[in-house]
């Protein structure tokens, strides 16, 4: 049985302690930064949960298969619907309701939550019943960027699976198992992200294909254009919610990231994105501080624009 990610040794030792005695919780909350491998642990251990041989998960038998593939009918994911930013009262509602259906397939059912986060009070609350009186051989696993969005009714009826940035000379042998690039190169991009290998795999390989990602380049990119007002009609979206707003500035660092790798020969530019890569660290650090997320961006946005006219 091969743990699916690097470093993290105290979360490996109680996953796998759990998965060998066959003592996986009811309710998991797998905690992190983007990129540090959430989703992955969390398929991990669904998979190891539905799993019908004695080493788990074997990848080999039927279940196995059908959950690499997304097609178990054991594993539920629940995620915001299209075109809304948050997973709703009704949705949760419905999970509850299915969570008293017996499994299809296996010994246990699995639900998803990706994005708990995201949750609103309300929707919580909804959440927080089954939790409080769990079906037998259901689990959930919730999936946060911070538990400390969720409720303490919550957190304390799970298990807290809290995921770190690895060691780097670990997180460089995997990147170069996946990319085949050189060990140098790794480096840099480990040390512009932080040591996040999901951002760092995305630095380097020019990844980004979700919503905020798209969002962060094209604002990066309209920094040179000193589009203020384009900057803001961007980040008029993440206003209204603390957590896509946080990812939306970790998107940005990293697109930054890689303008300065791509513009090291260029002496000028480089002071700006240097710059502008250190104050996005300080409106991490306010976004914390529960400012207003409007002043928030509109400083970000003038701060970008001022840049951007003493660069070019």
């Amino acid at each position: 049985m091969s743990f699916p990610l690097e470093g993290n040794f105290s979360v490996k030792t109680a996953v796998l302690s759990c998965i060998e005695t066959d003592r996986i919780p009811h309710a998991v909350i797998i905690d992190g930064d983007k990129g540090l491998g959430k989703h992955t642990l969390a398929m991990f251990l669904a998979k190891a949960g539905v799993c019908s041989e004695k080493e788990k998960p074997c990848g080999v038998c039927r279940n196995c298969h059908l959950a690499e593939i997304g097609s178990h009918p054991d594993i539920i994911v629940v995620s915001p619907e299209e075109g809304k930013k948050n997973i709703t009262v009704a949705q949760i509602r419905s999970l509850r309701a299915g969570a008293y259906i017996k499994p299809h397939m296996a010994a246990r059912k699995f639900f998803i939550v990706d994005g708990a986060d995201l949750l609103n009070e309300q929707a919580q609350n909804a959440f927080l019943k089954v939790l409080e009186e769990p079906p037998a051989g259901v689990c959930f696993i919730l999936i946060a960027q911070s538990k400390a969005a969720l409720l303490d009714t919550i957190i304390s009826r799970c298990v807290c699976f809290s995921l770190s940035v690895p060691d780097m000379s670990d997180s460089v042998k995997y990147i170069k198992s996946k990319t085949g690039l050189a060990e140098n190169e790794i480096k840099t991009a480990l040390e512009e992200t932080s040591g996040n290998i999901g951002l760092a795999i995305q630095m380097l390989c020019g990844e980004s294909d979700n919503s905020v990602g798209q969002d962060a380049k094209q604002f990066v990119s309209l920094i040179s254009q000193e589009d203020y007002l384009g900057m803001l009609s961007i980040t008029a979206k993440y206003e209204k919610n603390r957590v896509l707003a946080g990812e939306f500035l970790k998107e940005i660092k990293a697109f930054t990231a890689e303008e300065i790798r791509k513009n090291r020969d260029k002496a000028y530019r480089l002071k700006g994105l240097y710059e502008f890569y250190d104050a996005l660290c300080g409106f991490e650090k306010s976004l914390i501080t529960n400012i207003n997320l409007s002043l928030l961006f509109s400083a970000l946005c003038c701060k970008a624009e001022n840049i951007a006219k003493n660069s070019n």
